[in-house]
Order: C-alpha cells, then structure tokens, then sequence
C-alpha cells in the first residue's frame, strides 16, 4: 500500500511550528529546510518537514538563548518528565500538555519547548 505525503505551504508550517511566515523563508534560505519549487510556488515535502522538526528537537544541539523555537518530541518529553511515553500521549490528548501533531501516528507528536515549560511550572504551582 503506497503512502500519499502530504506537501505543505509556507504557511502552513508558520502555523504548525509557531514561527513566523519570514522566518520560515530564512530557514529555507539557510538550506536548514528542503523545498521543491514549481514557479513561484513554494511546498515542503512531509518529510523534509519531518526532519527539520527533528533537528529542532534535538536536545543536544540546543543552546542557551538561541531564538529559534525548540521543539520536543513525545519521546524526549518523557525522559525530561520521568513519565511513560504513553503518559505524556495521554496529556497532549487531553489538552494538559499543548503540542501539535505533524502526521498520524503515535510519535508525531512535537512539543513546543514553552508548552513543556508552562505544563512545569503549572505542575509546581500546584503542589504549593
């Protein structure tokens, strides 16, 4: 059975990630994020995406008081938390961690580095 990726816009992945329109054409302009050309259209293959919302998510390359969004996944979310990966689907599900899902699938999940630091500090408000 033969999977149809999905291509994305511009746009569109502003809109996924929480980026701006601008900083997205500068990733692409940096060549940190793949594109096809047909004209002047501009798409992203579902793959590319996926890769470049890898990279984001890689803890090990993350510097201090660098401005790009961070990007977690599920996975990485739950070795920060001591929780099960099931745990941590079950709070994007239900709405008390925020993330996004970029495809179907379990580990689609991405997790803004300000939604993982939120869902904290709610957490240690509420012990008080």
């Amino acid at each position: 059975m033969n999977e149809e990726k999905r291509l994305f816009t511009i746009k569109e992945v502003s809109e996924l990630i929480g980026i701006s329109e601008s900083e997205v054409i500068r990733m692409i302009m940096l060549k940190k994020l793949a594109v096809i050309r047909a004209g002047k259209a501009i798409r992203i293959k579902e793959d590319d995406f996926e890769k470049f919302l890898n990279e984001f998510a890689d803890v090990d390359k993350i510097s201090t008081g660098h401005k790009e969004p961070v990007l977690y996944t599920a996975e990485q979310v739950a070795k920060i938390l001591k929780l099960s990966v099931d745990n941590v689907w079950n709070l994007l599900k239900t709405g008390r961690l925020k993330g996004f899902k970029v495809r179907e699938g379990r580990s689609s999940w991405r997790i803004p580095a300000e939604s993982l630091d939120d869902f904290i500090e709610n957490r240690i408000s509420r012990k008080k």
